[in-house]
């Protein structure tokens, strides 16, 4: 586990099977970053979320990236295009609302598995968005 990533290697595992489930029931293309960001200054949080969220490629069209740094007690949901059509920005913000709520009772893994839930829930249940999305599951972490 990466320092400060507040991750156990089985909350790891739940957030990768949400993951899963939702690219399997629901077509998405979703990622999960937990670990702070280097950044000069907090405000360039959103910012330096879009970056990575533009860092997918070719996938950032139908991509949805969770960016989670319990650090820097700060997290960011950020949607391609395509997935706007079936995840509003405001099921976004309600993602993040129940995210904030869960870690402030201490759980990490549980607020990025309800969140990652609700984004599949509103997206409803369709193959996936690009031909290109991939096949494997995994939770980032941050080197920082």
């Amino acid at each position: 586990m990466a320092a400060g990533d507040g991750l156990t290697p089985r909350q790891q595992e739940r957030i990768e099977q949400v993951v899963e489930s939702a690219r399997k029931e629901n077509g998405l293309d979703v990622s999960v970053l937990v670990g702070d960001l280097e950044l000069d200054d907090l405000s360039q949080f959103r910012a330096a979320s879009e970056r990575l969220h533009a860092a997918l490629g070719s996938r950032t069209r139908s991509a949805v990236l969770l960016v989670v740094a319990p650090g820097q007690r700060r997290v960011e949901i950020v949607t391609g295009p395509e997935v706007r059509r079936r995840v509003p920005d405001r099921v976004s913000a309600l993602a993040v609302l129940a995210m904030t709520s869960a870690f402030r009772g201490g759980d990490l893994a549980g607020g990025i598995v309800d969140a990652v839930r609700q984004i599949a829930d509103s997206a409803g249940r369709r193959g996936p968005l690009a031909l290109d999305a991939p096949t494997s599951t995994e939770v980032a972490r941050s080197p920082h």
